[in-house]
């Protein structure tokens, strides 16, 4: 599952002579501990080289042992056992399999962190990928009456699906000491956001991103949207590939692992291993070892209407969750639906791959155009652990083991902050250097692997630019906003504004300006604490709203997505300061200072 922590991939592939000895050692005798003997079945040599190494890499990886083994099971070349016979044979056997043994504990696991290296440090250019059309949603051509009845039928589906939750809220009301009442209506709460499909899924990841909003509780629970949201049976799977790629999964995979790793909002990942002639890097490739991401069966159902009906409850929900959403509607809707259509989540994997080349502390999977569909994507591979899942390991052994307090509590710490750094790095470089943003960068969908101290970014299906126009002034908006200057913040407040209602210049300044106060002048709190940037935008989107003014929708995207990547710092360090951390990085890659000219 996802919460397994898979094996690190060292950055140094060991020589090849090493590998080679390897592979020919264990072709000629294949055995070990075990007390058991294996024969290659037949083949080419090629073939039973490469399961010769499989066998090694089972041994040396001990609790691997049992998947690699179903790996090579599943591919062209597989192993059996037999006794050969004649007391000569048995002699033979025995030095063989004492040979063996002892060069498979003695250099196995060096041999497969090598193999593993070889095999994975060199990056194989793939074609790139066309940036696809905007995504239309199909219903929008169908006749007026059809999508009212089909807004009736969702609208009755969504009502009886969170019936529920409004049935449990109202007992909370009512019974506000019960514990076991507000259990009750936590558990309801994600039963009823998983059951109503992907736009509210959504919304409930970006909320559990704002700790500070919410009770921990609450953070808890919508957490588990991120990665625990309901798969699909593997049989839809199988039709959605056949139908996408044109092959059946045994035509295609030596490996397909039924059970999903991870299921998400809008699809699940299965792991799995392509045959040699069907290797994303072309036939006889090495890029095998990959993800295959399919889409969940209605989920254009629920980005037709759904996002207009998380809006309203937005609007509903202002007075007692202090959230507002003053822009452009359209232009986000068009964002977050682009999702849907898995070439553009490939499209964007490839161009985020170029913008972060040679850094070798971020990376993203890699994808070919003949693998990249609308409802299917397969990718390379990614090794780490789930960051949100490292965390709460930690807080897990800290619960279990009282005495490794400190001893976690430092690890953790360190952890943390070396994460902070990357994640940080990563997220401003996508803001204000290449003006391409990850749109939803939670825990998530991020890996990082310890070993290598780097992480590998998932799910890119939204991502967030501003136009060639916008940029420039965005970049002196940004750093006016982050140095707490009212005047630039309120002269780049009006260019970006959309809205033909007139606007009270000196009313809307005094706002702007109670708001700088409040988080970065005489007004603040606790001036030790680093600034809360997504209250302070919230605060400026408010002021917004109340001078009726409406902000350009590719800026509220990147907005909203500085806000979903300050969340997960938040949650990382507490203590880390984005506002003034941003700074350095816009005078940097924008050119930037003081002032608003």
């Amino acid at each position: 599952s996802s919460n397994q922590q898979q094996q690190h991939r060292p950055r140094h592939p060991c020589p090849w002579w090493v590998i080679a000895a390897m592979l020919l050692r264990r072709a000629l005798a294949v055995g070990g501990g075990t007390g058991r003997t294996h024969r290659l079945s037949s083949g080419n040599s090629a073939s039973r080289l490469r399961s010769a190494a499989t066998l090694v890499v089972g041994r040396s990886a001990g609790s691997s042992t049992t998947h690699r083994n179903r790996l090579l099971v599943g591919g062209r070349a597989s192993a059996s056992s037999t006794a050969p016979a004649g007391s000569g044979g048995k002699q033979r056997l025995l030095r063989r399999s004492l040979t063996s043994a002892a060069f498979a504990t003695g250099t196995g696991g060096i041999a497969y962190k090598c193999f593993n290296g070889f095999s994975a440090e060199r990056e194989v250019e793939l074609p790139p990928m066309a940036e696809p059309d905007s995504f239309v949603h199909p219903y929008e051509d169908w006749p007026w009456h059809w999508r009212a009845w089909f807004a009736v039928k969702r609208s009755v589906f969504l009502a009886w699906v969170f019936a529920p939750f409004m049935w449990a809220s109202t007992a909370v009301l009512l019974f506000s000491d019960s514990t076991e009442v507000r259990e009750a209506w936590l558990e309801q709460m994600l039963i009823c956001t998983q059951r109503a499909g992907a736009a509210f899924q959504k919304f409930g990841q970006w909320l559990s991103m704002r700790p500070d909003m919410f009770p921990p509780d609450v953070i808890e629970v919508l957490s588990k949207l991120r990665s625990d949201a309901p798969s699909h049976p593997v049989e839809v799977s199988r039709d959605m590939l056949r139908e996408q790629l044109g092959h059946d999964v045994e035509e295609l995979f030596d490996v397909f692992e039924e059970e999903p790793v991870a299921s998400g909002s809008v699809g699940q990942v299965h792991r799995a291993r392509l045959r040699p002639e069907f290797a994303l890097d072309g036939p006889g490739g090495r890029l095998r070892d990959v993800a295959v991401k399919v889409q969940h069966p209605g989920v254009v159902d629920s980005a037709f209407m759904d996002l207009s009906i998380v809006w309203k409850v937005v609007e509903f929900s202002e007075n007692f969750l202090h959230m507002t959403m003053p822009f452009n509607r359209d232009e986000f809707d068009e964002v977050i639906r682009a999702q849907m259509d898995f070439t553009r989540e490939a499209f964007n994997l490839q161009q985020f791959s170029r913008n972060f080349r040679g850094e070798h502390r971020i990376r993203f999977p890699q994808v070919s155009p003949k693998y990249a569909k609308q409802q299917v994507l397969v990718e390379t591979w990614a090794d780490g652990k789930v960051i949100s899942n490292i965390l709460e390991d930690f807080d897990n052994a800290k619960d279990t083991a009282s005495k490794a307090v400190s001893a976690l509590g430092h690890k953790k710490r360190e952890m943390q902050t070396r994460l902070c750094s990357i994640l940080y790095d990563m997220s401003m470089k996508m803001m204000v250097r290449d003006n391409f943003v990850h749109g939803d960068l939670h825990g998530g969908n991020i890996l990082y692997s310890e070993a290598n101290n780097h992480v590998t970014v998932l799910d890119a299906g939204i991502a967030t630019s501003l136009d060639k126009q916008t940029f420039a002034p965005f970049g002196k908006f940004l750093h006016a906003l982050c140095s707490g200057d009212t005047e630039c913040t309120v002269e780049y407040l009006q260019r970006f504004n959309q809205s033909r209602v007139k606007v009270n210049i000196a009313e809307f300044k005094r706002d702007i300006q109670s708001t700088m106060d409040k988080y970065m002048g005489p007004l603040r709190e606790n001036p030790e604490m680093p600034v809360n940037a997504a209250d302070m935008f919230g605060e400026v989107m408010f002021s917004m709203q109340k001078h009726q003014m409406l902000l350009k929708g590719d800026v509220a995207s990147t907005l909203f997505t500085i806000s979903i990547s300050e969340g997960l710092i938040r949650q990382l360090d507490p203590a880390f300061d984005v506002a003034k951390g941003a700074l350095p990085y816009i005078v940097k890659h924008m050119g930037m200072t003081s002032g608003c000219c």
